[in-house]
């Protein structure tokens, strides 16, 4: 089977006189730093999200996007409405819960015709909503499933959980080992919002910022881990002393087996 085109993008155009534009200058002057910090991060994620559109129809989504630009709900929900307001964001969509700038694929349009692939399409409106199904075990140990959707429910959302986990996660490698770990876990709504938020605070962490991130764990060594329970000492550090770096030891990872995507 050939491999799919790749509908993601490494970087997008962050122009110099950016903050002069409508949607920024209005922005900063509501919200602050918070409006400005938001919106770049935003664009962040839909660059780096399959076909560029975020849907958060999935409550997972939305509370990662409010851990990603640390903005509470209330704010995050106003900001929204401005840039709906402002015509930053498809009107329509976002009342189905999809997020998609149509200035932005605009502006990367190059990478895809350098790739000699189609830029993605605004999707088509689809208003149904994502369900989180709850298989119940039975006292045989059997799981009481009703019908075949049940699973294929709970598999996608699991894959769309796991794609939001592999985009925040800053040691990409190992794919493949790090699906069947995320599978193992099976997180639901409450153990996700753990992992993005514990995720969030220790990519800023010393040991992770450290040499250019050599000290990072992959992704399948932090999940097998369980390593969002781990305390961040004081100061922002995080994690073993052979994560740290100190001598004699070597990066985390580094006797993982590493495995082609």
């Amino acid at each position: 089977m050939a491999r799919p085109f790749k509908q993601t993008v490494d970087y997008f155009p962050h122009y110099s006189n950016a903050s002069s534009s409508k949607t920024l200058y209005i922005l900063e002057s509501k919200f602050g730093n918070d409006g400005y910090a938001f919106w770049f991060k935003l664009l962040e994620l839909l660059a780096n999200s399959a076909g560029h559109v975020y849907d958060v129809r999935n409550p997972i989504a939305w509370e990662f996007l409010l851990a990603k630009t640390r903005i509470d709900d209330d704010k995050a929900g106003k900001i929204m409405q401005l840039l709906v307001d402002l015509d930053a964001i498809d009107s329509e969509l976002w009342v189905e819960r999809l997020i998609w700038v149509q200035n932005l694929v605009d502006n990367i349009a190059d990478a895809y015709r350098n790739r000699k692939t189609d830029i993605p399409l605004r999707p088509s409106i689809n208003s149904k909503k994502p369900v989180c199904t709850k298989v119940t075990v039975v006292n045989n140990g059997v799981s009481d499933v009703r019908n075949t959707h049940t699973k294929l429910n709970y598999t996608k959302l699991n894959n769309n959980n796991f794609a939001i986990f592999w985009a925040a996660y800053p040691k990409k490698q190992a794919k493949g080992k790090a699906l069947s770990a995320f599978h193992k876990l099976k997180p639901d709504e409450e153990l996700m919002t753990t992992i993005m938020s514990a995720l969030e605070k220790v990519k800023k962490s010393e040991s992770w910022l450290k040499d250019s991130g050599q000290y990072i764990p992959h992704p399948a060594t932090w999940l097998n881990g369980q390593r969002w329970e781990d305390e961040i000492a004081q100061g922002g550090d995080h994690g073993t002393d052979r994560e740290k770096g100190i001598p004699g030891n070597r990066p985390a990872g580094a006797f993982d087996d590493i495995e082609s995507d």
